[in-house]
C-alpha cells in the first residue's frame, strides 16, 4: 500500500511531529499488549489448541469496549496460523461486549507483540500509520482522516490510540493511503497558532481521488 502523508511542513514542524514509516502491524514497533481477559464459555472460536486467548477491543475515545466493530489482530513476533494472507493479520468483528473471538494455538505465543486496532475496510493489503513526537513517543488521541485513494476511493474518521496508532486500514488492492490531522489537538505539544486542517480537506482529497479513478476507468 502506498502512503501519503498531506499535511503542511509548517503543521509538522509545529506539532513535533514525525510520521512512523507506514507499515505493517507486525513491523511497527510494538505496543503495549491489548486487553486480554479469560476466555468467555460460548464465544466464537478461532483455530485449535490448548492456548487460549480472548481480548477486548476499546474506544479509542470514550475507552467503553467497542462493541460490533471491525478489528484487526496480529502478532509482532508470531505467524497467526489460521491466516493465510502474507499480512499475517485476522479480519474480524467484536461481539456485543467488545471481545473478539477466542483465539486457540497449539503453542503458545509469546505475551509481547500482540497487536489489536479497530479496522477500516477489508482485504488482504493493510496498513497502519504511527503518529510519533520528535521526542519518539506515540502521539495519542489525536484526530485524523485518512482517505483510501484507489479504484473506490474511500474518507474513514479516528482517533490515534495511546500509542499513536491510526486504526488498521485494509483494501483489496495497492492504494494510496494519504492522513489529514487535525491541528486543534495540543495533546502532543501543539501550538494553539499551527495552521489548522479542517475536515473539509479530507472530503476535498475524496472527491478528487474519485474524479481520478472515474478518469482513469
Amino acid at each position: 500500500m502506498r502512503n501519503r502523508l498531506a499535511w503542511p511542513i509548517a503543521l509538522a514542524t509545529a506539532l513535533g511531529v514525525c510520521p512512523a514509516a507506514p507499515a505493517a502491524a507486525d513491523d511497527a514497533t510494538p505496543s503495549t499488549p491489548p486487553e486480554q481477559i479469560v476466555p468467555v464459555r460460548g464465544s466464537a472460536q478461532v483455530g485449535s489448541g490448548p492456548h487460549r486467548y480472548q481480548f477486548v477491543l476499546r474506544d479509542t475515545v470514550s475507552a467503553a469496549p467497542a462493541a460490533l466493530r471491525p478489528f484487526a489482530l496480529s502478532h509482532s513476533a508470531f505467524d497467526l496460523p489460521f491466516v493465510k494472507a502474507q499480512k499475517d493479520v485476522y479480519q474480524g468483528m467484536t461481539d456485543a461486549q467488545g471481545r473478539t473471538p477466542v483465539f486457540a494455538f497449539e503453542r503458545a505465543p509469546p505475551a509481547q507483540g500482540w497487536v489489536l486496532l479497530e479496522r477500516f475496510g477489508s482485504g488482504p493489503y493493510g496498513e497502519r500509520m504511527r503518529l510519533q513526537a520528535g521526542d519518539g513517543e506515540g502521539i495519542g488521541a489525536m484526530a485524523y482522516e485518512l482517505v483510501v485513494c484507489g479504484k473506490t476511493p474511500r474518507l474513514y474518521r479516528g482517533v490515534t490510540n495511546a500509542h499513536g496508532d491510526t486504526a488498521y486500514v485494509a483494501t483489496s488492492a495497492i492504494v494510496d493511503l494519504l492522513i489529514f490531522l487535525d491541528a486543534d489537538s495540543t495533546s502532543a505539544g501543539g501550538a494553539p497558532s499551527a495552521p489548522r486542517i479542517e475536515a473539509g480537506d479530507g472530503r476535498t482529497a475524496l472527491r478528487r481521488c474519485r474524479e481520478d479513478a472515474a478518469g482513469s476507468a
